[in-house]
């Protein structure tokens, strides 16, 4: 089971490697060499608290954590650059101290163990023993040829950063309630959704939050490429009855990829955000990536998780888009159910084409286009892992499995796989080796 592993997280037996510090392009280079074990098990750790906490600040966590993690370590690869010069509002971190020597893997270690603390609140006793457990034996493990004084350096500047990046979040403007919303009411606006009705809907507010890039501060996807209408010859009707005319004739595959991709929390699988993070830990894994890169693909997953959520729920509640559920209710089949769950927002662009797909394209730029690897995400819910041949390829198969689901039209799909090669391309763009 990949990610509910008990957390004794399994810690490689190898000797941490050992940097001679009177040497400044080794000690420069240390990440790029220095393998990432200590980045995954810590977003294993998260992944495995995110089952139990189905909250939407989590896929907000995973932005600033990775972005922390990136500036604990980016001093080990040469030439790097602070993410402080990139993104918006984003404050100048600590910097390290001049000639002196400093194991990264410990910065790391310390810096990803201060955030989780900082950032997961309301942890249970056994949540905070794996913490303490995991930080200690990397520790234990870490500790540097140097000698303590390195070690205490390392450590020190790790958590200073996780300080700097905490001391950031709390300046941060998201709203993640929908209270005093009240949906607007015109032809083809979203409507409560059966079974349960949810209303307000949820997110409302998501899109004026502050967005790590300034480039995606404004703006929103395309308006929907036909008019409401209720009319069978139009358009828009046409594309209602695609949807209804999919979920009569759904194959056994189908239905697989619709399930796979549910993700709807509430201890039963990981929210979107977490089985985005899932698929970047499992390709990092699979690609045997260095912390360096690793950091760079945390740091810019989490960034591209934050804004194109953003971006694209400030356009679902610009377009207030109809649910499939309640056109084909009203105008195709009255006992019509979709094959899985429908969201309690408005349909228009489909969030998980739109999410997921930025998060694979910006990571794209990071471990390569053309990585073939398998997603074990859900192996403990005895799902069958799914192999793709690219990042974006699994972007691909969460967008269409909300057709087969039923929740979404093809244009819907399709738009938020475009404009997530904008925004992935956008933060995959980020130079961070000037």
């Amino acid at each position: 089971m990949y990610m509910l592993a008990i957390i004794s997280v399994i810690i490689s037996v190898n000797s941490c490697k050992k940097v001679d510090k009177s040497n400044s392009d080794q000690l420069q280079s240390y990440a790029k060499i220095a393998d990432a074990n200590v980045a995954t098990d810590w977003y294993k750790l998260q992944l495995r608290f995110l089952l139990e906490r189905n909250s939407t600040l989590n896929g907000l966590y995973f932005g600033y954590i990775g972005i922390g993690l990136y500036e604990s370590v980016r001093y080990g690869t040469k030439n790097s650059v602070s993410l402080s010069t990139k993104l918006y509002q984003m404050p100048e971190m600590p910097a390290k101290e001049n000639n002196n020597g400093y194991n990264w893997e410990v910065s790391a270690n310390a810096a990803l163990a201060s955030m989780v603390r900082l950032f997961y609140q309301g942890l249970t006793t056994v949540n905070s023993a794996s913490i303490d457990s995991l930080e200690n034996a990397y520790n234990q493990k870490l500790t540097p040829a140097e000698g303590s004084e390195s070690f205490n350096r390392s450590q020190a500047f790790g958590r200073s950063i996780a300080t700097a990046i905490y001391n950031w979040y709390k300046t941060d403007n998201l709203n993640v309630t929908s209270i005093g919303y009240v949906a607007p009411v015109f032809p083809g606006a979203w409507v409560p959704t059966p079974p349960a009705f949810v209303n307000p809907p949820v997110n409302a507010y998501f899109g004026i939050a502050r967005t790590y890039l300034a480039a995606d501060l404004t703006g929103v996807v395309p308006p929907f490429p036909a008019a409401y209408s209720e009319d069978p010859n139009s358009d828009f009707y046409k594309i209602v009855k695609h949807v209804y005319d999919v979920s009569q004739t759904l194959t056994t595959e189908q239905k697989n990829i619709a399930l796979f991709w549910v993700d709807q929390g509430n201890a039963v699988a990981y929210t979107p955000a977490g089985h985005d993070m899932a698929l970047v830990t499992q390709a990092i894994e699979q690609t045997h990536s260095s912390l360096g890169v690793a950091a760079e693909a945390y740091a810019k997953a989490g960034i591209a998780e934050r804004d194109g959520a953003i971006v694209g729920f400030r356009s679902k509640y610009t377009y207030n888009l109809i649910r499939p559920v309640s056109y084909i209710r009203k105008l195709i089949s009255p006992t019509w159910l979709s094959f899985i769950p429908t969201p309690p927002h408005p349909e228009y662009p489909a969030a998980h084409a739109f999410v997921t797909g930025s998060v694979m394209q910006a990571v794209t730029w990071v471990l390569g286009d053309h990585l073939t690897f398998v997603d074990h995400t859900y192996d403990f819910r005895g799902w069958a892992p799914r192999t793709f041949t690219s990042l974006f390829a699994a972007a691909e198969e969460a967008g269409i499995s909300r057709l087969y689901g039923g929740i979404h039209y093809l244009p819907s799909i399709n738009a938020g796989l475009a404009l997530a090669h904008e925004i992935g391309n956008k933060v995959g763009a980020i130079n961070l080796h000037e």
